[in-house]
């Protein structure tokens, strides 16, 4: 029974194509979107006060999206606000799996530079319109790649509307599941873009892979780093989460829980997602 239902999985795969499956698995979130697009094509927007003296203008569907993770879950929240406290107009941000650009529009929000980098061009249209309603497209650049080890090309899923149009890496699909995006290294973004002082990666289990490709920069510049880590995620595809750990401890990073105390690696581990904040250990 198992095999012939994943052998129907594999013929509904190869026939179907990947976006039209993303809208008919979830087609209550397809049709909200739809919802928001039309009444923001239509000169809505609504407007979310995250710090006393800012507001965000918002694209009707982003708002719900920056609302419930920046607001309503304790834990991006926490991060967030941690973020905002290294905020300031001499900043330059590598905000690294972008998505719909919150964390840039704060950095901009500062006086900042952001470069947003961000595979799926859902998330960039968002960003380029979030950063125009907030008159931040001085200030902000979005860069369309997946950020990776290598420079070149990568497969990568696109989970459609069901996960707010993220794009991730994803082992063992088919090929025709799999978008091919222009892929780069932090290493080589500093050389188009110049020296970051921050870099946030959230890349939902890539993160190692970010990692080495920001080797020489995190080894001669020692950014600030945000990660968030999906350990749950990279065990599921058979990778290892300790590696990303292991190669901060190599380049002489430490790592620090969100409030600002020091935690141990066999702590971050038990998680499976916990954002932590790295610096270069100055011993």
């Amino acid at each position: 029974m198992s095999l012939n239902s994943d052998h129907f999985k594999n013929i509904v795969r190869a026939l179907v194509p990947r976006t039209l499956r993303n809208g008919l698995r979830s087609p209550s979130r397809s049709a909200e979107w739809l919802w928001d697009s039309t009444v923001f094509a239509l000169g809505c927007t609504k407007s979310l006060q995250l710090l006393p003296n800012w507001s965000v203008v918002c694209h009707p569907h982003a708002y719900k999206v920056i609302y419930r993770a920046q607001i309503a879950d304790p834990e991006q929240a926490e991060e967030f606000r941690a973020f905002l406290t290294h905020c300031s107009e001499k900043m330059l941000l590598f905000d690294i799996g972008a998505h719909f650009g919150i964390f840039s529009l704060a950095a901009a929000h500062f006086g900042a530079r952001a470069i947003a980098a961000e595979p799926s061009p859902t998330a960039t249209e968002m960003i380029a319109t979030q950063s125009d309603l907030n008159k931040c497209t001085g200030r902000i650049q979005i860069v369309r790649a997946a950020v990776s080890d290598v420079d070149g090309e990568m497969g990568l899923l696109n989970s459609g509307m069901f996960s707010e149009g993220y794009f991730k890496v994803s082992k063992g699909r088919l090929k025709s599941d799999l978008t091919r995006t222009h892929a780069m290294t932090i290493d080589h973004m500093v050389r188009l873009f110049g020296v970051p002082t921050h870099i946030k990666v959230d890349v939902e289990g890539h993160e190692c892979a970010v990692l080495r490709g920001a080797r020489n920069t995190l080894r001669e510049f020692a950014p600030v780093l945000f990660l968030e880590l999906h350990n749950e995620m990279i065990l599921s595809e058979g990778g290892d989460p300790d590696a990303s750990l292991e190669l901060l401890s190599e380049l002489g990073y430490q790592t620090f829980a969100l409030s600002g105390e020091a935690i141990r690696r066999d702590n971050i581990l038990k998680k499976p997602i916990i954002r932590i904040v790295a610096n270069r250990d100055s011993r």
